[in-house]
């Protein structure tokens, strides 16, 4: 997978903090300096799943995560993983604000990103890359009501490979936040978080 360091470097120092909080100074130092240079070889050694492939920043956001657990060895309870997550999706809240799906202007970036999606998405690339994200889509592409699930995912299979399974419900399965857009007006908020199950893409 091509190497990107964007997401490691975002989070980095929400990660050490909590590490800090957790674990102590010189813990969270070394676990990071150590995770640093293994993100790196984690998303290099990953599978390729094509370039311009629009769910990879799943996959090396996931990583950013794993790399400080393994870099620890596996000292880092799953919780504080959890945790480093949560607050780091919170550091970056101002996202999620940024589209009003209300407007039509709201709706026509949405539509934008699943024509996206939809354009990437072909059965000569799902040939060429049968270890990347495959991605059903429901609805036609072209109207509103249109969405996507996510039905193979390689961030579960690489977990697994690296025998970091008790990650997975937390990596790949979504558990980590309460997406909520401020300015939707029919707000229903769906809870990602320990003990729950929902999943939003």
């Amino acid at each position: 997978m091509k190497y990107n360091s964007f997401y490691f470097q975002l989070f980095r120092g929400t990660m050490k903090k909590v590490l800090t909080e957790r674990y102590g100074q010189d813990f969270a130092r070394d676990t990071m300096k150590k995770a640093c240079n293994l993100y790196k070889k984690l998303v290099l050694d990953a599978d390729d799943i094509g370039a311009g492939n629009p769910m990879a920043y799943n996959e090396l956001f996931a990583l950013a995560f794993v790399a400080p657990y393994i870099a620890s060895g596996k000292r880092i309870a799953p919780e504080i993983v959890q945790e480093m997550m949560r607050r780091s999706l919170y550091r970056v809240k101002f996202y999620f604000s940024m589209v009003d799906l209300n407007t039509p202007q709201g709706k026509l970036s949405n539509q934008k990103s699943i024509l996206k999606y939809v354009k990437w998405y072909t059965p000569e690339r799902e040939r060429r890359y049968p270890n990347s994200f495959k991605v059903d889509f429901v609805g036609k592409p072209y109207e509103e009501a249109c969405y996507y699930r996510i039905t193979r995912c390689p961030i579960c299979a690489y977990c697994k490979r690296l025998g970091v399974e008790e990650l997975m419900p937390l990596v790949a399965a979504g558990k980590v936040a309460i997406p909520a857009n401020r300015l939707h007006k029919c707000l229903d908020p769906e809870g990602i978080g320990s003990m729950l199950c929902t999943k939003i893409n």
